[in-house]
């Protein structure tokens, strides 16, 4: 087979462009670089809505320190002048009864704890929208440098075209086809540069930091999970270790307690104090003794609010639960769904898909193929490329939904 000149041309520019269509890796020429555990860190550190948990946990701890074994004893004095003056000393200490002491130091204890279960269930939510805006910068910058690839070969192929058809080889028709691929490769590019920045002003927001950064996420995405889940215990384990529903357990407890001080406030408390009393001619001591009568008051309203609480608690509980099945549910489901997907992305296919490209390549410097041809099973090849990333990052978001889901690490499930 007779070949061409414009023939030997393409065998060299396109010998180049085969050399470097498959590689993909991250954009390494940004000002700043980050790790995800990095990242999760400085969130950490450095939100707002955490530190303001922070405090309401030492609020919490100093009000249970506070509650004291004994409250004040009351020092009371009368003189009462003239011809048969006299002073009065009375001291009195008042004695809780019904063990209200006790049900208000458990009332500050589930409290604190309450506090504690906030604090962790924000640094849940903070952490799976740090993992979702990290991965989703990872995925940008992937496309990002596949996209400068796509333009270099796509401004190769046009230039090509252009010597082809100066030499009589190709239409008119065929280098506008070249060009159109160029300018849609270009378009791509701008519009990936556009949703760099926002993925960019995402995450510094995030992370506290200044909103101007440019951050570039390192480690790419993380290897698959090879861990066998079960949906059964997934949502056996989410019930058991999630923040947010021990708290509203927690707020059962509470209102059970306060329930108890409503029925000990009935009780009165009693107050026993020493007299001692001088005049002119004698002093005299004595003791008092102080025990307010329960008829007119006795605290209904309180007792009966707490019962009513009671049920509202229990409803809430039962929302919850069904709630956070729901959400393990959904994430297991969108997780399993992009497992599959992934499957058809396999290294074999990948490769496969490749090895075509560079066959077809071949064929084209051959002049076994036209140009058309050949754009064709590029523009495949590409809209694989980009198809897997996507269903790669769609991947490790359902991981983070699933693990925010569980309230725990994934590699805690049993």
């Amino acid at each position: 087979m007779k070949i061409r000149l414009g023939n030997i041309i393409t065998i060299i520019v396109m010998s180049g462009i085969t050399l470097n269509v498959f590689p993909i890796t991250v954009l390494a020429d940004q000002h700043e670089k980050i790790y995800l555990e990095s990242a999760i860190q400085i969130a950490i550190q450095t939100n707002q809505e955490l530190k303001v948990i922070q405090e309401k946990v030492k609020v919490a701890k100093a009000r249970l320190d506070g509650i004291a074994l004994l409250s004040n004893p009351e020092l009371e004095t009368e003189f009462i002048g003239g011809d048969h003056s006299e002073q009065v000393v009375e001291l009195t200490k008042t004695f809780e009864l019904g063990g209200q002491r006790g049900h208000r130091k458990q009332i500050a204890e589930i409290n604190l704890e309450k506090a504690k279960l906030e604090l962790t269930d924000t640094t849940r939510l903070l952490k799976k929208s740090v993992k979702t805006a990290f991965f989703q910068l990872v995925l940008i910058q992937e496309k990002l440098k596949l996209a400068e690839e796509i333009i270099k070969h796509n401004q190769q192929m046009y230039d090509l075209a252009q010597f082809q058809f100066e030499s009589g080889d190709i239409s008119v028709s065929k280098v506008s086809l070249a060009n159109i691929q160029l300018q849609s490769s270009q378009r791509e590019f701008a519009s990936l540069e556009s949703d760099l920045l926002l993925s960019q002003l995402e995450l510094n927001s995030l992370l506290g930091t200044s909103l101007d950064s440019t951050p570039t996420a390192m480690g790419g995405f993380p290897d698959k999970s090879n861990k066998k889940l079960l949906l059964d215990s997934l949502k056996s384990h989410a019930l058991i270790h999630r923040a947010d529903l021990k708290s509203l357990k927690l707020n059962r407890q509470l209102t059970e307690s306060r329930h108890k001080l409503a029925k000990a406030s009935i009780i009165p408390d009693l107050s026993i104090g020493g007299i001692a009393e001088h005049s002119a001619d004698e002093t005299g001591f004595g003791v008092k003794f102080s025990l307010p009568l329960p008829i007119f008051n006795m605290n209904r309203a309180e007792v009966n609010a707490a019962k009513a609480e009671k049920v509202q608690d229990t409803a809430e509980i039962t929302n919850m639960q069904r709630q956070i099945t729901r959400e393990v549910m959904a994430a297991y489901i969108m997780m399993s769904a992009s497992q599959k997907t992934l499957k058809f992305y396999d290294e074999n296919m990948l490769k496969l898909l490749n090895d075509n490209l560079t066959l077809m390549r071949s064929a084209y410097e051959l002049g076994e193929v036209e140009l058309l041809e050949l754009i064709i099973m590029q523009t495949e090849f590409i809209k694989t490329r980009f198809a897997y990333l996507d269903a790669l990052a769609t991947y490790h978001k359902s991981m983070v939904r699933l693990e925010s889901a569980l309230g725990t690490s994934i590699n805690l499930v049993e």
